[in-house]
């Protein structure tokens, strides 16, 4: 195994799924993070040797986060490579967030059902083909590790008369959105795909791309990351110094958890996907 993640690696590992992406309307979701950065940098390569052409679409939340500031830095660079990177409002300002902690939810989950929301309105205003759709969605090794744990934590080990709401869903909710992360590729029956290039690598493969390309990311942290699970998590991973092996978390998902077979996915309509599952 390469101590490195490289163009060249990832495309070998990729091999079978990039081969399907021409003639599809493809759309990475950008957020100014690592792991987005690192699919949209090994995606750029790919375009040119599959043949393809892809947009770059981001939602802009928090906007503490995703400063115009940050957007003109990440577009400088970005342009500079060819991608221009299309900015979609929010409507809404940060308060929301925490008035979801006022109102007992998690503002993480307040976050996601914003940009959700905008994406599933941009969607159904566009009138995107579902059956050439194709969504690049850049989750990484360590956010199926996270959905393990958390499910393990919050569910399996958990008093049965005191289990906490997980972003404001039940422990069986939260697990099955998070456990579609775990197939490379997903394509339901209506036609709409999603890929996810990252998940057979670690953080640290990914933060080496990130530094060995000077790749720009957010530099203003979210001023509610300590409520994301997987951020603790990863806080840990990293302090300790662990790597994953993405097959012995899938099988240990499959066998332990429960993990649905990729056909409940697959099955999905895809506004039900996008709402309740991606």
């Amino acid at each position: 195994m390469s101590p490195h993640l490289t163009y060249s690696v990832w495309k070998n590992d990729n091999m079978p799924f990039l081969a399907n992406l021409a003639g599809n309307e493809i759309i990475l979701t950008y957020s100014g993070g690592k792991d987005s950065s690192v699919a949209l940098h090994f995606m750029i390569e790919a375009a040119k040797d599959f043949g393809f052409k892809f947009e770059t679409r981001a939602g802009v939340f928090p906007h503490h986060v995703l400063t115009q500031a940050e957007r003109l830095r990440f577009d400088a660079y970005w342009r500079n490579r060819g991608v221009s990177i299309i900015w979609h409002e929010v409507q809404g300002s940060d308060d929301r967030l925490q008035q979801a902690i006022d109102n007992g939810v998690n503002p993480c989950f307040a976050c996601n059902q914003a940009k959700k929301g905008a994406l599933m309105q941009y969607f159904i205003q566009e009138g995107y083909d579902w059956k050439k759709l194709v969504l690049i969605m850049s989750y990484s090794l360590w956010d199926l590790v996270s959905a393990t744990v958390e499910h393990v934590l919050g569910h399996v080990y958990a008093d049965p008369d005191a289990k906490a709401s997980l972003r404001g869903k039940t422990p069986t909710e939260r697990f099955l959105e998070t456990s579609q992360r775990f197939f490379p590729w997903l394509k339901l029956e209506s036609g709409l795909q999603i890929f996810k290039p990252l998940i057979r690598y670690n953080d640290q493969k990914i933060l080496h791309v990130i530094a060995e390309n000077a790749i720009p990311v957010t530099a203003i942290p979210c001023q509610y990351k300590r409520f994301r699970p997987k951020r603790l998590f990863a806080q840990y991973y990293g302090d300790a110094k662990l790597q994953f092996d993405y097959d012995k978390v899938f099988a240990f998902a499959k066998t332990n958890l429960g993990l649905p077979d990729i056909s409940y996915f697959e099955s999905r309509q895809p506004t039900t996907y996008l709402k309740e599952i991606l």
